[in-house]
């Protein structure tokens, strides 16, 4: 925490002591630098008081700095202020941009929106003649809608994927960003429940307790590892498994193409392929990005398609696609009517009982495997590994605490939601097709007789 990089992030595993060392950060800071105002955030006021309020007070002694209860402050006696605060709701963080502090801290940052993140940020500024730089100091566990955004600033890599300096970092290195992320200095620092050496003291037994939860579980919050977290919903994905270097898909399966509006937000366009007379799909192509133009978006899907010479079975889009009224509730041309005037008659609307899609995408995601550790069979659903966005954003997709069938829609859902139109209409029956080859379905993945 004390390292003079910019953005920190000490994040991973129940019981590393996150939240203390937070708290030690900001009075340290408070000490040695009077007059100085720091804020600490979380998610919730709940949260707060539950983790920092009641817990200040019984640390800083009276005779450094007292509570205030009604402004949510301590006072310390040089003149520094540590104020307690909290962003419920996307939008909360707004009420801030007036405030200016010399250090800010954010705990349990992967609950909190990115943009969230990024607009309190900007208030870390100061003009003191004594100011060391910016300091924000943020803990993370690897659970909560923000974990794909927080993996991605900080390039933290999975149990199997390789630090390269680029797509991620070795931990507890200090590395800079790019300009466009800000330019700041940034570290990963891992926390794991043995390295805190006064929770082993008194409760040396504490990683054990943990074992008995479900594998997954037990990797995140024991473990601290990032590609397996709490409330993942499809907890049975694994890179090695369900991802595949291109190949050619041979002229004679079928291809389809669903997509899921955005402008603010990413749009979502998947390209997917089955073997004939089976209930296996491949994702081959994607395109992801925001701020694009719906008639760019189209022209962008019709160019590649033609390009490749693909004849394609259908074209599934997000339902809101067809409406024909607008906020104001004039009649319009419907953004559908403009996909049909490229590719035709195959457009369609896609399903958007969600639960029902779901529930079809996990049966797609299993897999089964051997004592010894082969897969004995594998899943009905891979991606080529060309497909960057879906590939990271599918694993990071929680689930919703009020309805726990369902997918947090608060995550970046987009490629799941494309992915959940296009495999409704195609296993429903849109696909089929007689064919002069047969493919079947074979333990160790499609065969041709």
């Amino acid at each position: 925490m004390m390292t003079d990089a910019e953005e920190v992030l000490f994040g991973g595993a129940y019981g590393g002591g996150k939240s203390t060392a937070l708290r030690c950060y900001a009075v340290t800071y408070c000490l040695t630098y009077p007059g100085a105002n720091v804020v600490l955030f979380r998610r919730t006021y709940r949260e707060l008081e539950d983790t920092h309020i009641i817990d200040l007070q019984r640390e800083v002694p009276l005779s450094l700095a007292t509570y205030s209860s009604g402004s949510h402050t301590m006072f310390f006696d040089n003149g520094s202020v540590l104020q307690l605060r909290f962003c419920e709701k996307e939008g909360d963080e707004l009420g801030y941009d007036t405030a200016e502090y010399d250090a800010m801290l954010l705990d349990e940052l992967s609950h909190f929106s990115q943009i969230q993140y990024l607009r309190l940020i900007g208030r870390c500024r100061s003009t003191n003649s004594w100011w060391p730089g910016r300091r924000i100091r943020c803990a993370a566990t690897p659970t909560g809608i923000g974990l794909t955004w927080v993996k991605e600033r900080w390039r933290i890599p999975g149990e199997k994927q390789k630090p390269d300096g680029v797509r991620f970092v070795s931990p507890n290195t200090v590395w800079t960003a790019p300009a466009h992320e800000g330019g700041l200095t940034r570290i990963y620092i891992p926390a794991r429940a043995v390295d805190n050496p006064y929770l082993m003291k008194v409760d040396p037994d504490y990683v054990n307790t943990l074992k008995g939860l479900p594998t997954e579980e037990y990797r995140a919050k024991a473990l601290g590892h990032w590609d397996v977290f709490t409330g993942q919903y499809f907890t049975r994905w694994q890179d090695d498994v369900h991802t595949l270097e291109p190949f050619d898909i041979p002229l004679d399966w079928d291809r389809f193409l669903c997509v899921d509006y955005g402008y603010n937000a990413p749009y979502a366009a998947i390209w997917f392929a089955r073997p004939p007379k089976t209930r296996t799909a491949y994702v081959y192509r994607e395109h992801y990005a925001k701020s694009i133009p719906s008639e760019e978006q189209i022209f962008q899907a019709w160019q590649v398609t033609t390009h490749h010479s693909e004849k394609l079975r259908a074209v599934i889009l997000d339902p809101s696609m067809f409406n024909r009224v607008n906020v104001k509730g004039e009649r319009i041309r419907s953004l559908a009517d403009d996909w049909k005037s490229r590719f035709g008659a195959i457009v369609h609307k896609g399903n958007n009982d969600r639960l029902p899609g779901w529930r079809l995408m996990r049966e797609m995601i299993e897999w089964e495997q051997s004592p010894v550790g082969t897969i004995m069979v594998p899943p009905r659903l891979q991606v080529f590994r060309s497909c960057e966005n879906t590939i990271r954003t599918l694993p990071n997709l929680t689930v919703d605490t009020r309805i726990v069938e369902d997918i947090d829609s608060d995550g970046e859902d987009h490629c799941a939601d494309a992915l959940r139109y296009g495999l409704m209409f195609a296993f429903a029956g849109g696909g089929d097709r007689n064919n002069s080859r047969r493919y079947y379905e074979a333990k160790g993945g499609i065969v041709v007789r």
